[in-house]
């Protein structure tokens, strides 16, 4: 019984850290105008590998060369590329990338396709942020710490509840002994 409560003492804990880092995060992100990315290839090793991640923040206007931008690709803008700034074409708004692993540079890209600029690289937390966003991680990190603050808070009130019941049915008692 006792390594229950302490079981479910730590999903609550957890449950608590992990929302005031999202909450941290979330309001840092808004601040600053960051994004987490996950890096899926290996187009710009040996700078940062698939696995890793990246923190990039928005830029508006135009790159500079040498840094490394994220952009929406011109077939899919779902989909963000990051790679390092080659040439910059003032006259017509537009720049053109390559991945430091490649050797031919990616198609020339408009000034308005361009997110934002690496800030920071993160080595392997690309790994968790995909098993964050897995059910596994769903259910490990959200799932089951909602579950347990949630019957805490239950529990919490049914023996309150219960309580206040009892005190009642006290004082009604009491009343008719002395009466």
């Amino acid at each position: 019984m006792r390594i229950l409560r302490v079981t479910w003492l730590w999903l609550q804990l957890a449950g608590g850290l992990l929302a005031a880092v999202a909450i941290c995060w979330l309001i840092t992100q808004a601040a600053l105008h960051l994004r987490l990315l996950n890096v899926q290839t290996g187009s710009m090793r040996p700078t940062f590998r698939p696995g890793d991640a990246l923190i990039m923040q928005k830029i508006s206007g135009e790159p500079q060369v040498g840094s490394i931008v994220s952009y929406r690709s011109p077939r899919n803008p779902n989909e963000l590329v990051t790679h390092r700034v080659v040439h910059v074409f003032p006259n017509v708004e537009s720049f053109q990338t390559k991945g430091d692993k490649l050797s031919m540079p990616d198609p020339v890209v408009r000034d308005s396709l361009l997110a934002g600029h690496v800030v920071a690289v993160l080595p392997g937390m690309g790994r968790v942020l995909g098993w964050l966003q897995s059910w596994r991680g769903l259910v490990v990190c959200v799932y089951l710490p909602a579950a347990a603050i949630a019957i805490s808070e239950l529990r919490r009130y049914e023996r309150s509840h219960n309580s206040k019941r009892l005190y009642r049915l006290n004082q009604s008692i009491s009343g008719i002994i002395v009466r």
